[in-house]
């Protein structure tokens, strides 16, 4: 095998993986913006390196990549044929239109063809920098350490995963970096090797990658210290219809409160202590609003079917699908409004509703909604409620069994609604969950206790909002298990049905705090803050039952407790307590705070600062470009005192001797190709008059050839060294 041969063959490798890198780069950006035809960028990075290894002359190369590239242009905005007069007439349109929008300085009038095209021209710019980087400094180490930052910050920071990127990047990175050295090897030294030892060389540099990097894949990982981030970065520029509860633009945070589209959960909310109402009324209550019964696997939604609204008028004692409890003790809740809310604010137990104005009350079986018909804006500021709480015997609930699941009727089936998609681990995790139970109730007991102990935590600004791929269940129950409400209610719900018992996703609003109004007196505020929701589940013969999953909140229903006491029995409300968290459980939630916290404070100081920030990042950029520019005049400043804080050795000076090569390629004395080292050194002693360089070579050359290392004197070897170092910066 001939040396020309040798280097080409390793030259081809190095653009090939080189070609990989860049791949890596695209992947992202095409994710993250939605953007197709990826194979065709990907295309255009092959053929430009494929010209830059055959060393394709400028003047072919570029209007070869000028005619791909408006060929893609037309084929992807176009169904125009290439090669007519009408694609030519478009590009010349949009040619003239955009430069004129450039002139103008109306940007937004740049079209998406152009904006293609000068993304093309990045690529354009960006390959002929790295086959710079390959071909005259011989290495990519800067490139690839991008590369990897670029990755892992996107995967760490962006609903991007880099899970398999960031391993084909390493690898192909230290593939490169190796070809690298064996090339400058090759090139730099005359060196002429065997093509059965390059052929070796090169495969075990790969064999030995692919095998720690396939081991390092296949290994069992430790699970992430810190919350995910996304959440947080990705909900802080989205702008919500606090009545709708959907996205609409960028500009700022979600606020908590009460909405009706339920379609994307997740995000980050931003805590609202605006009142919504107040309640007159003896005890905590749940207010329920509606419920829903179709899961998306992303969100709620409501099945639509026929059915027949009830009506009634006020003080009318309308049916419920959750009686009144039999006891016949009748409450009443005064319910003044603090905001126009058009939905009845129930709570459990309901029987009828009374106010001073004129008005006629809907209900809609499907969703349990209460619609106010008849006023004068379609709202009731000031209503009274009469309830009666319902109750359960806990003797009826340990009764219940899988066998009468049976006997349902298919009006339950929309209760048992599952998305195709979920996956299958959901239903096994309910099944491990409840499986030493026997009835219903334990069953449903054991799903609610479970998000009490297994490393779950309740917050408001670090709950995910899943891609386009993921399950918002299966994300909650098994990766980030950081959420409020939504995540741990819609949880139970899909455990729930995965093994047939009926439930429902709730919503409404928790029971707010006590507090001393004028003109109302000691009365239970509810604000956006108490926007919440939970869970009702269905027993054959019992009935409905609310649940509440949701850590830090203790609503339960009223069981009478009509059976002794066992050892595993659910505890009387006023025995319940939460159980205590474990030091490892503390610790993380405290990482968990003090990570949000820190993330909200650099969100605030950048926002304050942002003006500062931007000129600050340009003044430092022009510093540096200037400093850059005039690198020569200062470098020596730098690379003399680096090198003598090293040993007075062999391999402090072989590298001194490549970084001097270096520095004289900068300068324009440049090693040609077949020059041998010490013709070069003449060379550049003749420039330099001196004769500094040969008297280096001659040292490098006696330790590299002749492996005759410790004679040499490195301390005259050094102030020759620093001597041509100086008159390179002169």
């Amino acid at each position: 095998m001939k040396e020309s041969y040798q280097q080409k063959i390793v030259s081809l490798l190095i653009y090939i993986f080189t070609c990989l890198l860049m791949v890596e780069w695209l992947k992202p950006v095409m994710e993250l913006t939605d953007t197709d035809h990826l194979s065709l960028f990907v295309f255009y990075l092959a053929i430009s390196f494929f010209f830059y290894f055959i060393k394709l002359d400028w003047k072919l190369a570029i209007p070869i990549k000028l005619l791909f590239i408006c060929w893609i242009i037309v084929y992807i905005y176009t169904d125009y044929s290439f090669f007519s007069k009408v694609s030519l007439d478009y590009l010349g349109v949009e040619l003239l239109h955009n430069l004129s929008a450039i002139f103008s300085q109306e940007w937004g009038a740049i079209t998406d063809p152009f904006r293609t095209f000068l993304f093309f021209v990045l690529l354009w710019m960006t390959t002929y920098l790295l086959n710079y980087w390959i071909r005259v400094r011989k290495t990519l180490l800067l490139f690839f350490i991008l590369t990897v930052l670029f990755i892992t910050i996107l995967d760490a920071f962006s609903p991007y995963s880099g899970k398999d990127s960031i391993v084909t990047t390493l690898i192909s990175g230290f593939i490169i970096m190796g070809l690298l050295y064996i090339q400058k090897l090759l090139v730099e030294n005359n060196i002429s090797l065997k093509g059965t030892f390059i052929t070796a060389s090169i495969g075990s540099l790969i064999l030995l990658l692919a095998i720690s990097g396939i081991t390092a894949y296949a290994l069992p990982k430790a699970g992430p210290i810190w919350p995910d981030p996304v959440p947080f970065f990705t909900t802080s520029t989205l702008e919500v219809d606090e009545r709708e509860g959907g996205v609409k633009g960028t500009g700022g945070i979600k606020k908590v409160g009460y909405g009706e589209n339920d379609e994307q959960l997740g995000g980050a909310f931003q805590s609202d202590d605006t009142p919504i109402f107040w309640a007159d009324v003896n005890t905590q209550q749940y207010w329920k609003v509606e419920t829903k019964d179709t899961y998306t696997s992303k969100g709620w939604i409501q099945s639509e079917s026929e059915v027949e609204l009830q009506n009634f008028g006020i003080g009318e004692i309308f049916e419920s699908d959750i009686p009144p409890g039999e006891d016949n003790l009748t409450t009443d809740a005064n319910i003044v409004m603090a905001q126009d809310f058009p939905l009845i604010l129930q709570p459990y137990g309901i029987k009828s509703i009374q106010t001073n104005e004129e008005a006629m009350f809907t209900r809609n079986p499907l969703n349990q909604k209460i619609s106010v018909l008849n006023s004068s804006n379609s709202s009731l500021w000031d209503y009274n409620v009469s309830f009666s709480e319902p109750t359960y015997s806990l003797k009826a609930l340990r009764a219940t069994n899988t066998e009468s699941l049976n006997s349902l009727s298919s009006d339950f089936d929309r209760y048992l609604q599952l998305p195709d998609t979920l996956p299958d681990r959901v239903r096994e995790l309910a099944v491990s969950i409840t499986q030493d139970k026997s009835s219903l109730y334990d069953k449903a007991n054991s799903i609610e206790r479970y998000f009490r102990s297994n490393s779950f935590s309740y917050n408001q600004t670090m709950a995910a909002i899943p891609d386009k791929d993921t399950d918002y269940v299966d994300q909650f129950l098994f990766d980030t298990k950081v959420g409020y409400c939504d995540n741990f209610s819609t949880s139970m719900v899909v455990l729930l049905r995965s093994i047939d018992i009926p439930a429902r996703w709730v919503k409404g609003f928790a029971p707010g705090d006590r507090t001393n109004m004028e003109n109302l007196g000691d009365v239970y505020e509810i604000t956006n803050n108490n926007a919440h929701s939970w869970v009702e589940a269905y027993f054959p013969n019992v009935g409905w039952i609310t649940f509440e999953p949701t850590i830090g909140f203790s609503s339960s229903a009223n069981i009478v407790y009509d059976v002794e006491k066992q050892t595993d029995e659910l505890l009387t409300p006023e025995e319940q307590q939460e159980t205590p968290k474990s030091e490892g459980s503390k610790k993380e939630d405290e990482v968990s705070f003090s990570f949000t916290a820190f993330l909200q404070t650099i969100i605030d100081w950048i926002s304050k600062k942002k003006v500062t920030i931007l000129w600050f990042v340009i003044i430092l950029g022009i510093l540096s470009l200037f400093a850059y520019i005039h690198r020569g005049k200062w470098l020596s400043k730098v690379l003399i005192p680096t090198s003598r804080l090293r040993k007075n050795d062999w391999n402090s000076f072989e590298k001194m001797y490549h970084q001097l090569l270096r520095q004289l390629s900068r300068r324009g004395l440049v090693r040609e190709q077949g020059q041998t080292l010490m013709d070069f050194a003449r060379k550049v002693d003749k420039d330099f008059g001196d004769t500094h360089m040969i008297r280096l070579t001659k040292a490098y050359q006696q330790g590299f050839y002749g492996n005759n290392k410790t004679e040499l004197n490195y301390a005259s070897i050094r102030e020759s060294w620093e001597y041509l170092i100086n008159q390179l910066s002169g």
